[in-house]
């Protein structure tokens, strides 16, 4: 499910490129049988989020997207922007960039200045380095240990560690590497946290970061196909800081994209991000939904409205798993026509009265 996400060609860092296999040593013979899956449990997987706490989670949040869309920051949020939605109800703010902005210090200065303004007021920050890159390893940590010495609220200031990954180590190990997903991210939070930072750290997957194959639940005999399966084959995901959650993205329409208005008539809210949040709770692991959407300033389908409230009543239902949500839509930059849009005209969100669709993803 890519997020829908109109860009420009900013280039990315090297960080987000493919990382070079390192020459193996001599590697055992590959076993054809991989092996087995435990079965997951809180006293064989400490939790890698058990010091995660929000305070009143679910927090109802919003993707305040711009930076991405501009190399120099021209559309960046301003304190402005995130004024105007702490206003209307939402305390958590997701905000999209891309990596090589890093390099530009009049950008950093403008995510900086949005960011404070969110946690001056107490609510919560998210980075996300929206460059659809490597999945989270050691390489992709010394970036984020460079970048985040600008924020140094690590209470209040979290990091994706990229947005929707398209490459990294397979999900079963490689015999000839020694590495899998869940090795590498797991490497890659020790190197984090050894350069002395704390912030919570997101951790996505390949797939668009998809909620409906976090977990295949696949056989002992089986090569992993799936994040939940190689966290499970490598011992489980590893925060001994306990800072850590999943982060999944969900769009109610038949594919999951997030390109149509219309909503799976055939499911319900939580059907749609069961295979993830259950799994999740199993590994008592926290999760954050970095993106849905169900409408938009304009209006929403009895079907989409239906969905959308289940899905806030099954997070409401599993505080313990879900830490939150972040509504993708927001921020003045969208066409006008954008399907998940959650302001009116421009220029007007400030002043005017919140929509139907407002009030249902704020939680009223």
């Amino acid at each position: 499910m890519a997020a829908p996400v109109a860009v420009t060609g900013s280039t990315a860092s090297p960080a987000a490129a493919t990382n070079p296999v390192q020459a193996p040593s001599p590697a055992p013979t590959p076993s054809s049988t991989p092996s087995p899956t435990p079965t997951p449990t809180s006293e064989a997987q400490p939790s890698a989020s058990a010091n995660i706490n929000l305070g009143n989670a679910p927090l109802l949040g919003v993707n305040l997207s711009g930076c991405e869309f501009a190399a120099d920051g021209a559309l960046c949020p301003t304190p402005a922007i995130v004024d105007a939605y702490f206003d209307k109800g939402f305390r958590a703010f997701r905000i999209p960039f891309r990596g090589a902005q890093a390099d530009n210090a009049a950008v950093v200065a403008k995510i900086k200045a949005a960011a404070d303004a969110a946690t001056t007021r107490g609510a919560y920050v998210i980075l996300d380095r929206h460059d659809y890159g490597a999945t989270f390893d050691p390489d992709l940590a010394s970036w984020w240990a460079k970048f985040i010495t600008a924020f140094p609220d690590a209470e209040r200031v979290m990091i994706d560690t990229m947005n929707e990954p398209k490459t990294g180590a397979p999900y079963e190990l490689d015999p000839a590497t020694g590495k899998s997903y869940a090795t590498e991210v797991n490497a890659g939070i020790s190197a984090f946290q050894k350069a002395g930072f704390r912030h919570k750290l997101l951790i996505e997957w390949r797939g668009s970061s998809g909620m409906s194959r976090f977990d295949k639940k696949e056989a002992a005999t089986k090569a992993c196909e799936s994040p939940a399966c190689s966290f499970d084959r490598a011992g489980g995901l590893k925060d001994p800081l306990g800072l850590t959650m999943i982060s999944g993205h969900r769009y109610p329409d038949a594919d999951g994209s997030g390109t149509s208005a219309t909503c799976v008539a055939n499911s319900t809210g939580a059907q749609l991000v069961s295979n993830t949040d259950e799994a999740a709770a199993a590994r008592g692991l926290k999760l954050w939904v970095g993106e849905f959407a169900f409408g938009n300033h304009a209006g929403v389908s009895a079907t989409c409205a239906a969905l959308g409230a289940e899905f806030i009543a099954r997070m409401r239902a599993m505080p313990r798993t879900y830490a939150g949500v972040s509504w993708w839509g927001g921020g003045p930059h969208w066409k006008e026509d954008y399907l998940y849009k959650i302001e009116p005209a421009k220029g007007t969100f400030s002043s005017a009265a919140s929509s139907i669709y407002l009030l249902a993803i704020t939680g009223r």
